[in-house]
């Protein structure tokens, strides 16, 4: 299967850079850490990519999309996310700030590090695509610049196909190796309350560290960012899609879906 198999639902080419307005956002320092550290995570998918195809060897047709769809359209993503990131804020410098990221965060992108199964590794893949689809669409819908927005859309997008991708390839691996409900939804819960993920960690560090020549970045000033950040979620997070995204892994009962959803919803808007 060759790369000519797969399409992007778009490119660097559809996004008006030419017409950003910069100021309406130039001057808002959480947007340019949480665009600037994005970018950095999205790109370092290549690595990403290569350990999901060392341990889906010999599925040729999983490790196909990975390396030419899911892989280069996470590349994209980071691509479309610095450029963006110069166009508001030429003087960052960009390449400085994801070499210290690239080194902090690589020995993180091992294949040992992946799950037990490769169905439960799909369900965890599922929640990753989750909370990335949700993210991008917060932005969408917070961004207060317009070609911002449509680049979070587009990215929004191709992270709901991506999530689709996994939720397949984990239903043939489940119908192959099946684990129990309970299996899959303890890999689910303990993927989604790792909230201090080690790359959004990583990356804000980064970027901290290039743009304010600051000695050190703590975990403290980690959650002091994420807590500002936390007021965007409570306004433009869109909870109820992505419990139900979480959730589809399970195959719950339509009736226990119904009773479920709006539970977590308002548990996890409480929490936020």
């Amino acid at each position: 299967m060759g790369s000519k198999v797969f399409r992007r639902r778009w490119s660097l080419d559809d996004i008006a850079y030419d017409k950003v307005d910069r100021a309406v956002i130039a001057d808002n320092r959480d947007w340019f850490y949480l665009l600037a550290a994005s970018s950095f995570v999205e790109i370092l998918s290549d690595l990403y990519a290569r350990n999901l195809g060392d341990y889906y060897a010999g599925d040729d047709e999983t490790c196909a999309w990975l390396a030419y769809k899911w892989g280069p359209e996470e590349v994209q993503h980071g691509e479309a996310l610095k450029r963006y990131v110069l166009t508001v804020w030429p003087d960052f410098d960009w390449q400085r700030g994801f070499d210290g990221f690239r080194a902090d965060y690589a020995p993180y992108c091992e294949t040992a590090l992946l799950g037990p199964t490769r169905a439960l590794e799909m369900a965890a893949r599922c929640v990753v695509e989750t909370g990335t689809s949700s993210f991008y669409g917060m932005l969408t819908h917070a961004s207060p610049e317009p070609v911002l927005a449509a680049l979070a859309g587009h990215i929004r997008d191709d992270e709901v196909g991506h999530y689709k991708g996994f939720y397949r390839i984990y239903r043939e691996y489940q119908g192959r190796e099946p684990h129990s409900r309970w299996h899959v939804a303890r890999t689910i819960w303990r993927r989604a309350v790792e909230v201090d993920h080690e790359d959004a960690y990583l990356a804000v560090k980064n970027v901290s560290l290039v743009h304010e020549a600051r000695a050190d970045f703590t975990r403290h000033d980690f959650r002091v960012f994420r807590d500002r950040i936390r007021a965007w979620m409570r306004q433009y997070y869109p909870f109820q899609s992505a419990v139900k995204m979480l959730l589809t892994p399970l195959d719950l009962p339509a009736p226990l879906q119904r009773l479920v959803v709006p539970l977590m919803v308002g548990g996890a808007r409480r929490i936020v």
